[in-house]
């Protein structure tokens, strides 16, 4: 079965970030995620042998925790002036579930690459693909050193959440 592909729209597409640090959590989200994904489908749901690949990407200035000094910080931190998008590239699946897809992959944030792997909710509405999908990253394997102000403490693992 050939692959179809899907453009995510940016309109009903969404990430969002859910951190901590010792005083209190912190969230933040993006909407206008970009990209696509080709994916082999059946009637039923993914096909036996997915062979999806794709490309999802968000600009850093779309995040916003709706603390602005919080956003400022976040984005000096990931110097999203010589490094504005966070992309990840799909290469490589298998089917889990007739609606559940295991993904391999990267991510690329900062400049550094980062292998990843995980898991997307599959649901096929007449010709639209939804998706979503959560994994927690450690954000030190891109580099990033969380701040650390006093008795302040933030946490390096975030949980990420995508809707597309």
């Amino acid at each position: 079965m050939a692959a179809v592909r899907f453009e995510l729209d940016p309109d009903r597409s969404e990430v969002s970030i859910a951190g901590s640090s010792s005083v209190h959590p912190i969230n933040a989200r993006a909407s206008g995620l970009e990209g696509w994904l080709d994916l082999s489908m059946t009637r039923s749901g993914v096909a036996a042998t997915p062979s999806a690949t794709g490309s999802v990407r968000i600009a850093v200035e779309r995040l916003s925790s709706g603390n602005p000094l919080i956003d400022v910080e976040t984005r000096r931190r990931m110097d999203a002036g010589r490094f504005p998008e966070i992309v990840g590239t799909v290469t490589g699946s298998r089917r889990l579930a007739p609606d559940r897809l295991g993904l391999a992959g990267d991510i690329a944030l900062r400049g550094e690459v980062q292998p990843v792997t995980g898991e997307l909710a599959i649901t096929l509405d007449g010709d639209e693909l939804h998706l979503a999908g959560e994994q927690v990253f450690d954000v030190r394997a891109w580099g990033l050193k969380p701040p650390r102000i006093g008795l302040l403490r933030v946490h390096p693992e975030v949980t990420v959440h995508l809707e597309a």
